[in-house]
């Protein structure tokens, strides 16, 4: 508010001129009130409610004669419960008269013209001088009719301002934005500033806030062909019109294709979406997992009509596998848009820290979901923009599953593995070379992934030939409900499959077969075949290690290993104490440790095995199968001969580097009735 302004009377006294009977009449609220001096001698027919003391020496000097009066003008005004106050009047202070008190100043207190002052009157000039008063400029005061906006984005809203109070009702409206008129409408929301003012100069500048609905805003939740659309926004209840003729938010088992809904709610507020169902696939984790932002031509036409423009991403995972629960990765990401109005966001690296390497139960001889090798995920993005920034309706991505693993850097770019090597080998999780060597005791696994929508369960069948041409067919297992991108563990060893069965004093096993149908004995898997090894080596370790594809392969060792235990410590001297023990030394021992190396020869390798090597000299996680226990530890870092063409005798030795220990225990077997001797260094688990 400016301009507006209270009623005032300045009274000005020169106490040195006062005499005895000098008067000055001050109209207050319709009525003149007279106020008298009085300095000595006979004083008659004045009111006595208004007689102040202008001695000039019984007061104290001339401040004591205006602070008199001052006090009878402000009991009379208490007296009549009137609206006005009194204050002194002084002179701006510096120089020799600074801060003079020149006389004193009533003021109304409210903005009405019925307290204005009138003109003094005196009984004659000197003691008193008075000015003009100054009369009441009344605030103006605006009321406000405002009809919303309705539907968001639309111009519908209305403002009408009344404005009152003023002191002749003569009032202007200047709006910020150009008009100058009392009423608008064919308003979008918004704020509108108007200055309203009278014909005095007094004003008043209103802020108006045009309401809308809250923009209606669709998130398409999608888990596999499954769509369902979640309103926001608007006013309930909402309708939906699929492009088929289809009412419902929920579309399950959605072919391939698009689909678009028409939302509309019950205002007429509409929002259209598309859906597009796409032939279905899994993410490996070490590979880019991208989501392309663009904010659309209109933007590249127009960027300036969302300044500032980036795009969030927020990453959600499932840590229990179907358990419903998603959790938000970290923060938000960020990323501006460049010139076209596009970003990518990369998000494999967040995914890849909730995956973990799977290692089978010791003797696992059961199907298994190896639950740790994958997650299923979904990604939620909105556009930000604005000055403040303001974020823009939200869209959920489909619900994807993620794999630990990759391709390398010739094939994830080529898109072979997913256009079609996928479905037409129907590979399982390796890269190991078909038709492999397996030793008696040797663990043996192979990963497959469900790759179906359509499957309702699967069998691992395994065919078996033996030395005198027959053969033995049967289903190891089988696995009921499978979810596509699942992935499975399937242990295929001889003991595993308890294969010795088929032996007879006549005939031997001599290979096997497995694979992966359904229940109808359709494949769904390549096969795996797999050689009897009889031969004898002395001494035989299995390392199991994380193929690049996330499942398990196993190394077969049959050469010499060494093993050397490499101490460190950290010792401190002992001070010097002339009632040392000698037998304690010199130096004290504070910690002792050290880390167990083998340094194994793998033994005779075809070429294809000894490329495929490279798998194992790149996993993150190599485990020892040895005596019935599982020894973890990483192979050491170091230069591979993948090949060489004039090499016919193939080899490979490695450095595997055990947990630092700081004491020693054998590893014990389990205690039974029939075994409860002590064991000592050299038995137990060897390794």
């Amino acid at each position: 508010m400016a301009g507006e302004r209270l009623a005032q009377q300045y009274i000005f006294m020169v106490p040195e001129q006062g005499v005895t009977g000098d008067w000055v009449q001050i109209w207050l609220d319709g009525a003149y009130h007279q106020f008298t001096a009085f300095s000595g001698g006979t004083l008659t027919g004045v009111p006595a409610y208004g007689i102040f003391n202008a001695n000039y020496q019984q007061t104290g000097g001339r401040d004591g004669v205006i602070s008199d009066a001052m006090r009878v003008v402000q009991e009379r005004i208490t007296s009549l419960s009137l609206p006005y106050t009194v204050r002194e009047h002084r002179s701006p202070a510096g120089g020799v008269f600074g801060n003079m008190l020149l006389g004193f100043i009533i003021e109304a207190t409210l903005y009405d013209l019925r307290y204005d002052f009138q003109p003094c009157l005196q009984l004659r000039p000197g003691l008193f001088s008075v000015s003009a008063p100054i009369g009441t400029i009344r605030p103006v005061f605006v009321d406000q009719d405002v009809t919303p906006a309705g539907i968001f984005g639309s111009a519908t809203g209305a403002i009408t301002l009344t404005a009152r109070n003023g002191n002749n009702g003569v009032y202007t409206y200047t709006w910020a934005d150009g008009p100058t008129t009392a009423s608008r409408s064919n308003l979008r929301a918004g704020r509108y500033t108007c200055v309203v003012a009278d014909s005095s100069g007094v004003s008043l500048s209103v802020t108006i806030l045009v309401r809308q609905d809250d923009q209606l805003e669709v998130v398409v939740d999608r888990y596999e062909n499954d769509v369902t659309l979640r309103v926001s926004g608007g006013r309930a209840p909402y309708t939906f019109l699929w492009d088929n003729g289809t009412t419902e938010a929920t579309r399950p088992d959605l072919e391939p294709g698009t689909y678009t809904c028409r939302i509309t709610d019950s205002v007429g507020a509409t929002d259209e979406v598309s859906v597009t169902i796409s032939e279905f696939q899994f993410y490996f984790s070490l590979n880019p997992i991208v989501l392309p932002m663009d904010a659309g031509p209109e933007y590249r036409e127009d960027p300036g009509g969302k300044p500032n423009l980036s795009f969030c991403c927020e990453v959600y995972i499932e840590p229990e596998y179907m358990s419903g629960n998603f959790v938000r990765i970290g923060e938000p990401i960020e990323q501006p848009a460049d010139r076209h109005g596009r970003t990518r966001f990369e998000v494999q690296t967040l995914l890849d820290t909730y995956l973990q390497e799977h290692l089978p139960e010791l003797g696992q001889r059961d199907i298994s979901r190896a639950d740790s090798l994958f997650k299923r995920f979904y990604l939620l993005s909105w556009e930000r923009y604005g000055e403040p920034a303001e974020d823009g309706p939200q869209q959920l991505q489909q619900t994807n599953y993620v794999v630990l693993g990759g391709l390398d850097f010739f094939e994830y770019p080529s898109r072979t593995w997913f256009n079609t090597y996928q479905a037409a080998v129907k590979p399982f999780l390796t890269w190991q070379p078909n038709d492999r060597n397996c030793h008696p005791e040797q663990p043996e696994y192979l990963y497959f992934m469900a790759d179906s929508f359509a499957l309702a369960a699967f069998s691992v069948r395994v065919r078996v030939s033996c030395t005198d041409g027959s053969s033995e067919e049967f289903i190891a297992g089988t696995y009921p409900g499978p979810r596509r991108y699942e992935v499975f563990c399937l242990p295929v060893g001889f003991e595993a499959l308890v294969l010795r069965r088929f032996d007879s004093p006549t005939r031997r096993v001599l290979s096997w077969s497995v694979q992966v149908v359904d229940d109808n004995g359709v494949p769904q898997s390549e096969e795996r075949r797999y050689r009897l090894d009889y031969r004898y080596f002395p001494q035989k370790r299995y390392f199991l290690y994380t193929n690049s594809l996330g499942g398990v392969n196993t190394l077969a060792c049959t050469g010499e290993a060494t093993g050397t235990l490499t101490p460190v410590q950290e010792e401190a001297q002992r001070g010097p104490n002339p009632g040392h023990d000698p037998q304690l030394g010199d130096a004290v021992v504070l910690d002792r440790s050290g880390t167990m190396v083998l340094n194994v020869q793998v033994g005779a390798l075809t070429r294809g095995e000894l490329l495929g090597l490279q798998d194992f000299v790149l996993s993150r996680r190599v485990t020892m199968v040895r005596d019935g226990f599982y020894w973890p530890g990483k192979v050491k870092p170091k230069a591979f001969e993948a090949f060489n063409d004039g090499d016919t005798t193939r080899s490979y030795a490695f450095d595997f580097e055990l947990p630092r220990q700081r004491v020693f225990t054998p590893r014990l077997p389990v205690a039974t009735s029939a075994n409860t001797r002590p064991v000592a260094a050299g038995e137990g688990g060897q390794l």
